[in-house]
C-alpha cells in the first residue's frame, strides 16, 4: 500500500500528518468549547432555578401547582407534586454544577439526577438534568432542565479547519515537488548517460546537496569519457599492432615449400586474424560513437536478407508494414547479422520478423535448429562462452556474436532474450523501446 516513489511517500506522510494534526486540533478546540459552553449553560440554569425558587417561596402553597405550570417552559420545567426518583447525576460536571446552585440557592438541600447525554457527533447535544430542592416551608420542588447546546462540530470551526488544511496541503505539495524535482533530473541524466555518454553535463545549481550531487555526476561523466577515449586509442593500437604481424606472417607462410605445412600456417593465421577482428567488433559494439538516425527497419532487414542469399544462405522475412526506429543503423545491422548468422549456422534457416509492440519495437530471429539447453540460455550471451567445448571455430564459433548483439541492444536501452520454441528451434528477440535513444 505504500507508494513506491519518493514524491508519493512524502505526500502520504505530509497528508497523514496534516489530517492527524487537524483532528487533534479540532478535538482540543471542541473540548475547550464544551467546557466554556457548559459553564455558561449551568450558570444560566442556576440563575433561572434560583429565581423560580424565590418566586415559589412567596406564592401561597395552594397556588404553587398552578404557578409551577405557568412557569414551566423550555428549557426549564417545574413541578411541586411529590419527590423525584431517578438515577443520581454523575460525571465531572456535577461538582461545578452543585457549586453554582449552592451559590444561588444557599444552604437548601440539593439532589441532582440524570446527566449530560452522549449522542453521535452529527446530532445536537443536550444539557439535561433534574434537580430536587425544598422551598422555605419545606415543600419539595423539582426542576427539569433540558437545553440543546449546539452541534458537536461547529460549522465555523469546520470551515476554519478545512481552509487551513487545504492551504497547508497545497503548500506541502508544492514544497515536495520542488524538493524532489532535482532528484528526477538526476535520475533522467543518469539514464541518458547510459545511452549517450556525450550528453550535456548537469547544471550545478540548486540546494547545496543538489550542487554536490551534480558536481559528482559531472566528474563521473568526465572520467568515463576519458576512459572511453583511452580505450579507443588502445583498440586502434591493437588493430595495428596485431594485424600487421599477422599479415607479415601470412606473407611468409605463402613462401613455405611444404604444401601441408603451408596450409596449416595459413589456416591458423586466418583464425587469429578473425579472432582479432571479432574482438574489436565487440569493443566497437559496446561504444557510443555512431550517430543516431531514423532507420527504415524493413529496408534494413531486406538488405541483410539480400546479402545472405547472395552467399547461398536461406533467409525469410515476415513483414508487418513499414517500420521506422531512431537508432544507430550500423550497430543494429551488426546485431541482426550476428543473430542471422548464428541461426543459419545452427538451424540451417533464419526467419526475420519485425513488429511494433506496446512500448517499442520487437526484432526476432528464429531458426529450425536443436535449440539451447534451458540452463545455458543466459550464459551463451556472455563474451567467449561457447556450448561446444573444443574451441574450434568450425564447430563452436568465436563465442562473441550473441555478446555483441546483446551489447548493441543494451546501448539502445533494450534487451536480448533467447528462448526455445515449442515447435523446435531457437528464437532470439531484441526489444527496443520507443525512446531508447
Amino acid at each position: 500500500m505504500m507508494p513506491k516513489s519518493l514524491l508519493g511517500r512524502m505526500i502520504l506522510i505530509l497528508v497523514g500528518g496534516l489530517i492527524f494534526g487537524q483532528m487533534l486540533s479540532a478535538e482540543i478546540q471542541i473540548r475547550e468549547r464544551e467546557k466554556s459552553l457548559s459553564k455558561i449553560i449551568w450558570t444560566q440554569a442556576a440563575q433561572g432555578i434560583s429565581a423560580y425558587v424565590r418566586l415559589l417561596d412567596e406564592t401561597p402553597q395552594a397556588d404553587r401547582k398552578r404557578a409551577a405550570a405557568l412557569l414551566s417552559g423550555a428549557p426549564l420545567f417545574v413541578s411541586v407534586e411529590g419527590n423525584f426518583s431517578g438515577e443520581p447525576m454523575r460525571g465531572e460536571d456535577v461538582s461545578s454544577l452543585e457549586k453554582l446552585l449552592h451559590e444561588h440557592l444557599g444552604t437548601r438541600p440539593i439532589k441532582l439526577f440524570s446527566s449530560l447525554e452522549k449522542v453521535p457527533f452529527y446530532w445536537p447535544q443536550h444539557a439535561s438534568f433534574s434537580l430536587q430542592t425544598t422551598l422555605k416551608d419545606g415543600q419539595p420542588v423539582v426542576f427539569m432542565y433540558n437545553r440543546g447546546v449546539g452541534h458537536f462540530l461547529p460549522r465555523r470551526l469546520m470551515i476554519n479547519l478545512l481552509v487551513l488544511f487545504v492551504a497547508i496541503l497545497v503548500l506541502s505539495l508544492f514544497a515536495v515537488h520542488w524538493v524532489t524535482r532535482p532528484l528526477n533530473l538526476l535520475a533522467k541524466a543518469a539514464d541518458e548517460l547510459g545511452k549517450n555518454i556525450h550528453s550535456p553535463p548537469l547544471p550545478e545549481k540548486g540546494s547545496t546537496e543538489m550542487r554536490r550531487a551534480a558536481r559528482a555526476f559531472n566528474t563521473m561523466q568526465a572520467r568515463l569519457l576519458e576512459y572511453l577515449a583511452a580505450r579507443a586509442r588502445i583498440h586502434a593500437a591493437m588493430s595495428h599492432d596485431l594485424k600487421t604481424p599477422i599479415t607479415r606472417l601470412t606473407l611468409r607462410a605463402e613462401m613455405l615449400e611444404d604444401p601441408d605445412l603451408k596450409a596449416k600456417f595459413i589456416k591458423d593465421l586466418e583464425e587469429m586474424d578473425s579472432m582479432v577482428t571479432i574482438s574489436l567488433d565487440l569493443m566497437r559494439g559496446m561504444s557510443n560513437g555512431e550517430a543516431v538516425q531514423t532507420v527504415d527497419i524493413t529496408a534494413l532487414l531486406e538488405s541483410i536478407q539480400e546479402d545472405q542469399m547472395e552467399t547461398g544462405k536461406e533467409v525469410e522475412i515476415r513483414k508487418f508494414g513499414n517500420i521506422r526506429y531512431s537508432g544507430k543503423p550500423q550497430a543494429l545491422k551488426r546485431a541482426i547479422v550476428n543473430l542471422v548468422e548464428n541461426a543459419i549456422k545452427y538451424g540451417k534457416k533464419a526467419t526475420l520478423c519485425a513488429e511494433e509492440v506496446e512500448g517499442g519495437l520487437l526484432l526476432s530471429v528464429t531458426d529450425e535448429g536443436p535449440g539451447i539447453p534451458e540452463d545455458k540460455l543466459d550464459l551463451v550471451t556472455e563474451p567467449f562462452y561457447r556450448l561446444e567445448s573444443s574451441r574450434s571455430r568450425e564447430t563452436g564459433g568465436s563465442g562473441l556474436g550473441l555478446a555483441i548483439a546483446k551489447a548493441i541492444a543494451e546501448i539502445h536501452g533494450g534487451t536480448l532474450k533467447l528462448s526455445n520454441r515449442p515447435e523446435g528451434g531457437l528464437e532470439a528477440a531484441i526489444f527496443l523501446p520507443k525512446k531508447g535513444l
